[in-house]
């Protein structure tokens, strides 16, 4: 009888024990479910939050890519400049030249043809 009393006791113990592991699994896998659950929550904020920033952040660059076109057009425009003012302060054909180009002078026996650009609207 004390045999039976104990494989009573003992069948009684392994179901509650394997009742108890199924119990702690199932707790375990959805603590790991929560876990992911919060981390795609935090990852959808953190994004929600950057996607405004970063777009701001892609139309700066647009902008300073054209800012920094215009200026270096600016800056080529000033080094032309600054080539036709020294070539006028250091060079007098250059300056005779340019003269009469602006005055419409010409030399006797000298031809000039003159080409007149169509100004597009």
């Amino acid at each position: 009888m004390a045999k039976k009393d104990a494989q009573c006791i003992d069948a009684k113990r392994l179901a509650a024990d394997s009742r108890m592991r199924s119990r702690t699994r199932f707790l375990r896998n959805c603590n790991v479910l929560a876990i992911y659950a919060v981390s795609l929550l935090i990852a959808g904020v953190v994004l929600a939050k950057c996607l405004p920033e970063y777009n701001k952040l892609l139309d700066q660059k647009d902008q300073l890519s054209g800012i920094q076109s215009h200026e270096q057009l600016v800056q080529e425009q000033a080094d032309q400049q600054l080539r036709e003012y020294r070539a006028l302060e250091q060079d007098s054909s250059f300056l005779e030249i340019y003269g009469r180009d602006r005055l419409d002078y010409y030399k006797e026996g000298e031809r000039v043809f003159r080409f007149s650009r169509e100004e597009s609207l």
